[in-house]
């Protein structure tokens, strides 16, 4: 038999994909025309811990499609914001509050590292934004450092959050 998605969730996972939008409009950080460090991972680490991977990278994805509307949606990159998403479901949905929690806020961030460095600096430069992968690379190095810096304090941080909100929320919904 297969499980259907509650009606309570499904809006709670639209709320969460509204907040991702706006966090992506206006809690970004740019620098110049190229970079950006948006903050909109906020919610879809918080989806991603509560409801699991695929909640986390529909969210994402989907944040991704309305704020990309402005600009022109591109899929590739509507991708990769959907493994990012994955990325912190798979990390965080079933994690304890001990200290293996930890670990698993760096193994997150150094997967979105990898996967937004690599992923996207290949995608940039077929769009032609860049001339050259490793010109791509070299642009987006400090602010995906600072970005992993942001992943590491807001998961880290965000610990007791995380589990008063799995709490909170009622275990049919998850």
């Amino acid at each position: 038999m297969k499980k259907r998605i509650s009606t309570r969730k499904m809006c709670l996972l639209g709320l969460f994909a509204a907040i991702t939008v706006i966090l992506g409009m206006f809690a970004t950080i740019r620098v110049g025309n190229l970079i950006k460090i948006p903050f909109k991972f906020i919610t879809v680490f918080v989806v991603g811990a509560i409801y699991g991977p695929f909640s986390a990278g529909i969210v994402a994805a989907i944040a991704d499609f309305f704020e990309a509307l402005k600009l022109g949606v591109n899929p590739l990159i509507t991708m990769v914001e959907f493994l990012g998403g994955v990325i912190f479901g798979l990390c965080f949905y079933k994690a304890k509050p001990n200290y293996a929690y930890y670990i698993r806020a760096l193994v997150c961030a150094l997967l979105q590292f990898t996967i937004s460095f690599t992923l996207m600096s290949l995608i940039l430069k077929f769009m032609g934004i860049y001339p050259t992968f490793w010109s791509a690379v070299w642009t987006r190095m400090p602010a995906m450092a600072i970005l992993f810096v942001c992943h590491m304090l807001v998961m880290c941080g965000g610990k007791r959050m995380i589990f008063n909100l799995k709490n909170y929320i009622k275990k049919e919904d998850l």
